[in-house]
């Protein structure tokens, strides 16, 4: 039987092949220039979580500036990129690290909400770890009330609901796991070659043709294995933590089960799945009515 640890390296080795062929075709300038300022971005936004000293001690209006600045740069151009930043910004908000009454929380949900409003033009991971900033509080002196807390609801459910929909139809039902990418392509044999030489290495124009598009179809495998492997990973606990933020939301008042059995509705969730939720949600304030 193969290890957890050996298919764990077989899908780092897949995920290093997307990258690799991530970076095939990118030949523009603008490409290369826009990728090179993403990453210096990202860097700097790296540089200031790591510049914080431990516990609530940190400014949280000088942070907000600083995000403010790297979302009014970005927020028009490369949407992966602008959602990577905003992703990468949301951590150190969910830390507790910053000092005064402010907070941190709802700057996060902001942030996340504004990369989530091209979430289709977006990978898919990178929703769904943004949704899990989008987030508002029940209980605490700063709960929102009323007709405030029903429109900040049904901006929480949508965007789970939304991810949760998406993730559900990119799933490959006749995916395999145990059918591999290759480490290394073996080149034809009348190469000579051993696996994993460089295209350029071989003189026959024929062969080497050949060798390239192995290499290509190994690429696509692996960028699919990569794929289908996260998503069974998110598929295991995503669902679940939606469902439960859902029910919770809508346990509270004011209450609106037609306005959840419409969202749900609109985003396909299964039959038995919907019936869950309205079934708890209806069980849960009913007993709250009546107390």
């Amino acid at each position: 039987m193969i290890s957890k640890k050996t298919v764990a390296i077989v899908v780092m080795l897949a995920c290093l092949l997307l990258g690799q062929g991530m970076a095939i075709g990118e030949d523009t300038n603008s490409v290369v220039n826009e990728a090179q300022e993403y990453s210096q971005e990202l860097a700097r936004v790296k540089s200031m979580e790591a510049s914080f000293t431990d516990g609530p001690t940190n400014d949280l209006d000088k942070y907000e500036h600083f995000a403010d600045e790297i979302q009014n740069k970005w927020s028009q151009r490369n949407k992966e990129y602008y959602a990577r930043l905003m992703l990468a910004i949301c951590g150190p908000l969910g830390s507790g690290r910053f000092k005064g009454d402010r907070q941190q929380y709802e700057l996060a949900r902001k942030y996340a909400l504004s990369a989530l409003e091209s979430s289709d033009a977006i990978p898919l991971d990178l929703e769904l770890k943004l949704t899990g900033h989008v987030m508002t509080p029940t209980l605490g002196p700063n709960v929102p009330k009323d007709e405030n807390f029903a429109e900040r609801r049904r901006k929480d459910v949508e965007v789970r609901l939304h991810a949760w929909r998406r993730l559900l139809d990119a799933i490959d039902p006749k995916w395999n796991p145990d059918d591999r990418p290759a480490g290394n392509i073996r080149p034809p044999a009348a190469t000579g070659f051993p696996s994993g030489i460089a295209p350029e290495e071989i003189e026959d124009a024929t062969l080497r043709a050949e060798y390239e598009a192995a290499i290509k179809l190994n690429r696509q495998k692996a960028e699919r294995y990569c794929e289908q492997y996260s998503l069974r990973s998110w598929l295991r606990r995503f669902p679940n933590d939606a469902e439960s933020y859902i029910i919770k939301a809508y346990s509270n008042p004011p209450y609106n089960v037609a306005e959840l059995k419409k969202s749900l509705s609109k985003h396909k969730i299964d039959e038995k799945t919907k019936s869950q939720i309205l079934d708890a949600v209806m069980k849960n304030t009913g007993e709250t009515q009546k107390k």
